[in-house]
């Protein structure tokens, strides 16, 4: 993995301000009954005063969200889906109205920290189709924590088509963390509404690097905000929760695949044995529901031992050798222990205490992560 570029002056390839005019900004709000979050993202936009164009979608919300949004009057472009349909009729539902050069894409739940997006407008770069940002936690009533991607996992840089191409993934972050650019926009919507239903972005951060480069920066761009009602909360069915990342793993690696056709880019034929994440939920999934496991003929034995080959890059050697201690764990503890084991690394809120207190530790003074 290449050195991040932290802010555009640290970039040789960034233009001076000068020579370039700041570009114009969509700005795409996807709602469905988050009424009592909306007029935050709103009006968290509204406050950067970059003179962005707002378009708000609506998905058949049943609470206030239309009241919400005809109260902005026009200082937004309301679009009201005549019926449920998912996350990325959604998207392609304000992408049809977006304008802009630059179109970002801001879950209403979520919302842009002050000064941001003025800041994200200063680091474009012409010819750049993922500008990719960390966000900040925040809970129901906006406070601030933690950050998401935690900062040792590097985000992606440059032209990562071949990464993608071979493991079928790359460090970036969900919806309210990603700019993208109209230019490479225009090569892959709309997005295929039935798939992606959930995690629409899903699918644009699989499809667009393969059409030119990305950029990534330090800075904190928005919250990410963790509630109750969010579809992939740790509290849910372990086994449900894990499939469903597995069949959106499906749908990303088809993406990778139809696009790189389009282009005559060659794709490895095993994606997601190269996929530690892919690989997470495989283990999840046959250790939880075995029964209802998607991919015929799997095991945790196959599992554990594709991720034992997987090679974490730009990572200390007490973070690799956690990743095989861990690996290997899986693959010889009895089954209720397994389990308890990934409930622990799933879901925080269920550890002990001497646990959290011991990952704290490991955390902040070896620097031990385990994917």
């Amino acid at each position: 993995m290449k050195m991040l570029l932290n802010s555009p002056a640290d970039n040789p390839f960034h233009a001076s301000d000068a020579a370039q005019a700041r570009p114009s900004l969509s700005v795409i709000i996807s709602c469905y009954n988050y009424g009592r979050f909306l007029p935050i993202a709103i009006d968290s936009v509204l406050g950067e005063d970059v003179g962005a164009q707002i378009i708000v979608v609506d998905d058949c919300s049943s609470d206030n969200s239309r009241d919400v949004m005809l109260a902005y009057g026009d200082k937004i472009t309301p679009v009201f889906q005549p019926h449920n349909q998912g996350h990325a009729a959604a998207f392609n539902a304000g992408w049809e109205r977006a304008t802009g050069d630059l179109v970002y894409f801001l879950d209403a739940d979520d919302f842009v920290l002050p000064g941001q997006l003025k800041r994200a407008l200063e680091n474009h770069e012409p010819g750049v189709l993922i500008h990719h940002y960390r966000m900040r936690y925040a809970d129901d009533l906006g406070h601030l924590a933690g950050v998401h991607p935690a900062p040792q996992y590097p985000l992606a840089i440059g032209d990562i088509s071949r990464q993608l191409r071979e493991k079928g993934r790359y460090h970036t972050n969900v919806t309210s963390g990603l700019i993208f650019a109209r230019e490479g926009l225009d090569k892959v919507m709309p997005i295929p509404a039935e798939a992606y239903r959930m995690s629409a972005e899903g699918y644009i951060v699989s499809a667009l690097p393969l059409y030119g480069p990305t950029r990534s920066y330090e800075n904190t761009l928005s919250a990410y905000r963790l509630h109750s009602a969010q579809n992939w909360k740790p509290q849910t069915d372990l086994g449900a929760r894990a499939r469903r990342g597995l069949n959106h793993d499906f749908h990303r690696y088809a993406a990778i695949r139809d696009h790189a056709a389009r282009l005559d880019l060659p794709v490895a034929d095993d994606l997601g044995d190269a996929d530690i994440l892919h690989l997470n939920d495989r283990l999840i999934s046959l250790c939880f529901a075995p029964d209802q496991h998607p991919i015929a003929g799997d095991s945790i034995a196959r599992v554990v031992r594709l991720a034992k080959r997987y090679k974490p890059e730009n990572e200390s050697a007490r973070t690799v050798v956690a990743h095989q201690v861990w690996w290997t764990l899986m693959s010889i503890l009895p089954a209720e222990a397994r389990r308890t084991l990934l409930r622990w690394k799933i879901d925080p809120a269920s550890r002990p205490k001497w646990l959290a207190s011991t990952g704290r530790f490991l955390r902040r003074r070896l620097g031990i992560v385990v994917n």
